[in-house]
């Protein structure tokens, strides 16, 4: 559903990273020297086969999860947000993406969802479900720095949501809140740019994007969004990381969320007293191994700036996500062969 934008939507960032290595660099002559050069070899060579899969993801925002080419992954998040005026709300994304090379990457979005709203002994509650809007972006990787125990990535992404969801849900002929909407009505272009540090120990990413929003003649038309993200990382078990291999690790990830809304449009007309800002931190426990994550956390907003009075607000939210990476049909190395 349209409502709250968060990872659903498609929108933030961290570019794809390398496995760190944590092997002693020691003092090495003639065969030992030959086996820390294929060690090293072998670590990076892993590293361009698997991504990031062995650090933790980022929960809030989804452009940034790690792919390597030809690797497939498949994320499914369960979101529940509660807030003012009654209000609870149930989203589950699928994000999708695949690594073409080393540095192109493409991902599709799906979202669903449920919202209710209000309801009393007077007045029924509110309520919507269905699919919202789906989401398509390719990203670039356009700066890398690669060593054995670190990597640096500077990423542009560009995309759009498709209106896949309806802007126009009505109770007894008038239009539902914007906040059960399942979409905008109109194709949303969006353009941002990524970046993202991993060590053996810990990791951050950060991202700024910004969606337009363009005007539908009919139903309710969100305003466009500049959107800022920020994470960091840190690993708090295993204490030391092996010599060889790549254990399954926890994380702890601290982010921050920004997101300024235009005006929005009602029937083409503008609402001037629809602008917002918003700035949310999030705490999450992420588990991972080489194939898969898993991840639990939770959202509490720290600003909430609007210029309507009696503006819905948020009050708490809780993320779980599951993350599986495996290896795409190698269809492009077949072809060649053949």
């Amino acid at each position: 559903m349209y409502w709250p934008q968060e990872p659903g939507g498609g929108r933030g960032a961290r570019a794809e990273g390398l496995c760190p290595y944590s092997g002693e660099m020691l003092e090495f002559r003639g065969s030992e020297w030959r086996m820390l050069a294929r060690r090293t070899l072998a670590v990076m060579g892993i590293s361009a086969a698997v991504g990031a899969a062995g650090w933790a993801s980022p929960a809030t925002f989804v452009t940034a999860l790690p792919v390597a080419t030809d690797q497939l992954l498949v994320r499914f998040n369960f979101q529940s947000l509660i807030g003012t005026q009654q209000f609870l709300g149930i989203q589950l994304p699928v994000n999708i993406g695949y690594g073409l090379t080393s540095r192109w990457a493409i991902f599709v979005n799906f979202n669903q969802g449920y919202g209710t709203l209000g309801g009393g002994p007077t007045s029924p509650a509110l309520s919507s479900w269905g699919a919202g809007d789906a989401t398509v972006f390719a990203r670039y990787t356009i700066f890398k720095i690669d060593k054995p125990r670190s990597t640096f990535r500077i990423a542009p992404l560009a995309g759009a949501d498709l209106p896949s969801g309806d802007n126009g849900l009505r109770n007894h002929g008038a239009y539902l809140p914007g906040i059960l909407q399942t979409g905008s009505g109109t194709v949303d272009p969006y353009v941002g740019v990524t970046m993202g540090y991993n060590s053996s120990n810990w990791g951050m990413a950060a991202d700024t994007t910004y969606r337009y929003n363009p005007v539908a003649g009919m139903g309710i038309s969100p305003g466009s969004e500049l959107r800022s993200d920020g994470q960091i990382e840190a690993r708090v078990y295993p204490k030391h990381l092996p010599e060889e291999g790549l254990p399954a690790m926890i994380v702890v990830s601290f982010e921050a969320n920004y997101t300024k809304d235009a005006a929005a449009h009602v029937d083409g007309v503008l609402s001037p007293l629809s602008p917002a800002q918003t700035l949310k931190e999030d705490l999450f426990v992420e588990y991972g191994t080489l194939h898969w994550q898993i991840g639990l956390g939770g959202q509490w907003p720290v600003m909430q700036s609007f210029d309507t009075p009696g503006h819905f607000k948020e009050s708490a939210g809780a993320f779980l996500f599951f993350e599986y990476y495996l290896s795409a049909p190698d269809w492009r190395h077949r072809r060649h062969s053949t």
